[in-house]
């Protein structure tokens, strides 16, 4: 098993993308906000209600990201999509052959229960992606721990996502989903918290992100936060060093929550996150 998780194929890549705008990059061990479901499903054992969340992310190349989540006391129900946009179609000697484009589509639905007073969570999901005529299927599951040191308002989560494997590939090659581990970190206080992760996604070096947000009002919140992976991107614009970068901040009315996130690539472009939340 150990030598089929480091030599075998990866694919259905678009699911290490976060389109989510609201946590800023941060996010294992956070609870209360309808996004568990994509994080940590751990923390679905706290919801105090129900909540509904929509998602979209503006990403590099005119791509376009979206997410919506549906969460209850019960279960959690996730969709994440991909559309790429039209991309010209060429042959082998590169003589135009019109247009085709590649989506994902990746549903989730999990729960959490608690176990000897430690929440845990699991989530089934299943991947479809489709490349002009071509599609294949994936099938996995996330599964997620929290615990707490409640006298040091500091809140631990672990989860081990996107565990699974093709089940319909394109043509003959069976990929494994780009399976990651992630421990997360974060005090929070009345009025703001501080979240460090470390995180090895199976096609990346082991990374860090570390950020925070401060609550000004109560219906006001900024955030910063900042992801090692993403410095690893290199564009030799000279603002190299400011990648991995996000800001962002929410604005909270009632039971609505409205939520934006930039992310520079610089020359690659930018990714824009809009996210509104009823509920949570």
């Amino acid at each position: 098993m150990i030598l089929l998780l480091l030599f075998a194929d990866i694919g259905f890549e678009y699911l290490l993308v976060d389109p989510i705008a609201e946590r800023t990059g941060m996010g294992y061990a956070i609870y209360g906000d309808g996004h568990n479901i994509h994080y940590n499903p751990a923390g679905m054992v706290f919801n105090d209600g129900t909540s509904y969340s929509f998602s979209y992310m503006n990403y590099i190349a005119g791509t376009h990201f979206g997410h919506i989540d549906y969460e209850s006391k019960i279960l959690g129900l996730g969709i994440r999509y991909f559309y790429s946009g039209q991309i010209k179609k060429t042959d082998a000697l590169g003589q135009e052959l019109g247009d085709f484009s590649t989506s994902f589509i990746d549903l989730n639905i999990g729960k959490g229960l608690m176990m000897n007073k430690i929440p845990l969570g699991i989530a089934g999901k299943i991947v479809y992606q489709m490349i002009d005529t071509l599609y294949s299927l994936g099938a996995g599951m996330d599964i997620g721990i929290m615990y707490f040191l409640e006298e040091n308002n500091i809140q631990l989560g672990l989860t081990a996502k996107n565990l699974g494997m093709c089940i319909k590939p394109f043509i003959d090659v069976k990929e494994l989903l780009p399976y990651e581990i992630n421990l997360g970190m974060i005090y929070s206080s009345k009025t703001s918290y501080l979240g460090f992760d470390i995180v090895k996604p199976v096609l990346m070096n082991l990374g860090v992100r570390i950020g925070g947000g401060y609550n000004f009002t109560q219906s006001f919140t900024v955030r910063c936060s900042y992801n090692s992976l993403l410095s690893q991107i290199k564009t030799d614009t000279g603002l190299d060093f400011l990648a991995g970068i996000t800001l962002g901040f929410g604005i909270k009315n009632g039971r609505i929550h409205i939520n934006y996130a930039y992310t520079p690539y610089f020359s690659l472009g930018q990714a824009h996150r809009l996210t509104i939340r009823i509920g949570g």
